[in-house]
C-alpha cells in the first residue's frame, strides 16, 4: 500500500469537493500543501500579502456563490488574513481558511510563529478543528466545506500543524467521508409564505430588500423574475 501525507490528503479532499482555485501566499509549512493542490489539478494564486490573498478569497465566493479557499503560513502569516475573514464572516460568504500552524506537540512551548490561532480565529468562524493526525484531514476539511456553506454561509477554519502535514499514513486505511449530492435550500414555514404574499399583494407602493441569501441560496433568477 502507498504511504501518502497529510498535504496530499487536503489535496485530495479539496479536490473531490470541486474546488478549482486556492489563495495563497507561500510560507511554511504549507509550502507542500500548495505543491499537492498544484498536482492535483486545482489553480493555484501566489499574493505578496496575505491580506490580499484572503479579499480576493472573498471576492471568488461572493461572485462564484462557492466556498473560496485560502491558506496561509504560520502565526503571522495566517493573522495577516484575519481582515479578509472578518468580511467574509459579516458578508455570509462561505470561505475555508488552511492555516499553517506549529507542530501540535509542540503548542504551549513558545515555538517559532506559536500564536493561538484557533482562538483567535473562532468568534469570526462557523467551525474550526485542529487535526492531530493526517488521516483526519479527509473528514476534517469535507466537515468544514460543508459547513461553510450550510445555513447562513460564512468563513470555516482548519489549523494544519507542520508535523501534522507531514505524517505519512497509508492511502488505503484513511477513511474517505459522504459527501451530500446536492445543497438544499432553506425552507421557510408555509405560514410565513402566506403572510409574505398577503403583505405584498395588498401594500401600494411594495419595496424589496433581498440579502445575499438570496444569491448563495441559488435563489437569484428567481427573485430577478419576481421583481
Amino acid at each position: 500500500m502507498a504511504k501518502v501525507s497529510g498535504n496530499y490528503l487536503i489535496a485530495r479532499t479539496l479536490k473531490e469537493e470541486g474546488v478549482d482555485t486556492l489563495f495563497y501566499l507561500m510560507g511554511g509549512p504549507n509550502f507542500d500543501t500548495i505543491m499537492e493542490c498544484q498536482d492535483v489539478g486545482i489553480r493555484t494564486i501566489d499574493f505578496r500579502h496575505e491580506q490580499a490573498a484572503a479579499m480576493a478569497a472573498h471576492a471568488y465566493s461572493r461572485v462564484t456563490g462557492k466556498p473560496s479557499v485560502v491558506m496561509a503560513a504560520s502565526g503571522p502569516g495566517t493573522l495577516n488574513l484575519l481582515t479578509g475573514v472578518y468580511t467574509a464572516s459579516i458578508d455570509c460568504a462561505p470561505m475555508v481558511i488552511l492555516g499553517g500552524a506549529s507542530a501540535v506537540h509542540e503548542i504551549g512551548r513558545d515555538t517559532f510563529q506559536e500564536v493561538d490561532q484557533v482562538g483567535i480565529m473562532q468568534p469570526l468562524c462557523k467551525y474550526w478543528h485542529r487535526p492531530t493526525m493526517a488521516s483526519r484531514f479527509p473528514e476534517v476539511v469535507s466537515t468544514a466545506y460543508r459547513q461553510a456553506q450550510s445555513g447562513r454561509p460564512g468563513p470555516v477554519y482548519i489549523d494544519c500543524g507542520g508535523d501534522v502535514l507531514y505524517e505519512e499514513v497509508e492511502e488505503e486505511s484513511v477513511p474517505t467521508p459522504s459527501r451530500a449530492l446536492k445543497r438544499t435550500r432553506p425552507v421557510a414555514a408555509f405560514g410565513d409564505i402566506e403572510r409574505a404574499m398577503e403583505l405584498i399583494a395588498n401594500a401600494e407602493r411594495p419595496l424589496l430588500f433581498a440579502g445575499g441569501g438570496a444569491f448563495f441560496s441559488g435563489a437569484a433568477p428567481e427573485l430577478e423574475k419576481f421583481v
